[in-house]
């Protein structure tokens, strides 16, 4: 081997080919296409379980306030005069009650308010003071409160569990009317629209914690128990 070939192969061996250059460029090119991908996955992934978090905290949320509601429910005089009280009144699809105002309205305001999912499938919390008057069997919620709970509701199913008129026996029953006192317990379900992956626990509430309340006058009903 001369000397004068040392130097030449010495800067051969040095550098790179073109299609050792090409190969590494493709290499990193794979390498940066698998990293951005990845990146991607785990942010996708992250704002995936976000969103589950943000829609199971609003489901909490809902859940809390109807329960909360539900539990301090109090009976109110039969507008029609006729010395009777009205524990609530309860359809399928809507639920009327009242119970004491939220904070910002006085902890003994009493409130009217009522349950209904609208046709835009909003489940709505209607509220009015209960000196206002309202006819809690009335239907119209004009000069009420709105407050939407939750949106994309398909169904709302409510049931009230308690003595059947007919039969004399607990039952759950679709309607709960023209009673003194409130059902055993109360249960909401509620479906969400296809596609839509938000939970709805089961809502079970046991209002006025199952306090049984006394008649009205001294009168003995059958909705009704003695004082003690």
């Amino acid at each position: 081997m001369s000397a004068a070939a040392l130097p030449r192969r010495a800067r051969h061996d040095a550098g790179f080919t073109l299609a050792e250059m090409l190969v590494a460029l493709a290499l990193f090119g794979m390498i940066s296409a698998l990293i951005a991908g990845v990146v991607n996955l785990i942010a996708r992934l992250d704002g995936s379980a976000q969103r589950q978090s943000t829609a199971l905290e609003q489901v909490v949320s809902v859940q809390t306030v109807l329960r909360a509601r539900l539990e301090q429910m109090r009976t109110q005089v039969d507008p029609r005069g006729l010395g009777d009280t009205i524990a609530l009144v309860g359809y399928p699809e809507e639920l009327t009650f009242t119970a004491p105002g939220f904070a910002a309205d006085g902890a003994h305001q009493l409130q009217a308010l009522r349950l209904r999912r609208t046709p835009r499938g909003e489940l709505v919390l209607y509220t009015v003071p209960l000196l206002a008057g309202r006819d809690l069997g009335a239907s119209s919620v004009d000069g009420w409160n709105a407050a939407p709970l939750l949106d994309g509701v398909e169904r709302l199913d409510i049931a009230y569990y308690g003595t059947d008129r007919i039969t004399g026996r607990d039952a759950w029953q679709s309607r709960w009317q023209a009673r003194a006192q409130p059902p055993k317990l109360v249960r909401i379900r509620l479906a969400f629209a296809k596609g839509d992956a938000r939970p709805w626990p089961v809502l079970m509430v046991r209002p006025l914690s199952g306090v049984r309340l006394g008649c009205q006058g001294g009168r003995k009903t059958f909705d009704c128990a003695e004082t003690p």
